[in-house]
């Protein structure tokens, strides 16, 4: 089965999360994100250690000596969570585009940004690797990157890695209700709102 413009006969609707409107959802989302950051960011500052025992230097306290390192810090992190959307995005918006080949829409609302197919219905397999490549692709991505760039640079790539990893909590939640939903599923994205439609 491929991803299609036209829900087929017989299928109805069997959920949807919509965080436009469900802003309990969205607020534990989020708090679930910060668990997950902070676990993330130790689980993959020990791998990297593993791979790089001769950058364990970088992994030291980052030392604040004043309010101008302090405004420099906050503008890097800044910085990297905006680099971590747009890959994050970006790896969303590559496979909607290898499945269909038509280009996706891409927003930002609030607290988060997406990348969508409203008008395409996709079989669980293929959502499922839409749903998950930024989190396996830029994870992948990080440690392979890990082995060769310069010792300075690799706390940056962890920062995006973690932020990455921590904020694909809504495509780990909707990855978790596709595997349990029926084999012939078919999922809709609309950016802010996920539809989940079963055979009758």
């Amino acid at each position: 089965m491929k991803p299609m413009q036209t829900l087929p006969e017989g299928y109805i609707l069997k959920g949807s999360l919509d965080l436009s409107r469900n802003t309990r959802a969205l607020l534990g989302l989020n708090l679930v994100g910060v668990v997950l950051f902070f676990l993330f960011a130790w689980l993959f500052t020990a791998l990297a250690v593993q791979i790089r025992p001769d950058a364990s230097a970088v992994f030291s306290v980052v030392e604040i000596s004043g309010i101008w390192s302090f405004v420099r810090l906050i503008l890097v992190i800044v910085l990297l969570q905006v680099v971590m959307i747009v890959l994050h995005e970006g790896f969303h918006g590559f496979f909607f585009w290898a499945f269909t080949r038509t280009h996706p829409r891409y927003a930002f609302k609030g607290l988060y940004a997406y990348a969508s197919m409203p008008g395409w219905y996709f079989p669980r397999r293929q959502y499922l690797i839409v749903c998950l490549a930024p989190l396996v692709g830029i994870t992948l991505l990080g440690f392979l990157l890990i082995t060769v760039i310069p010792a300075v640079w690799i706390l940056p790539v962890l920062v995006i890695m973690t932020l990455n990893a921590a904020g694909a909590v809504g495509d780990m939640a909707v990855a978790i209700w596709l595997i349990r939903a029926p084999a012939g599923c078919l999922a809709n994205d609309q950016g802010d709102a996920f539809n989940l439609y079963v055979s009758a």
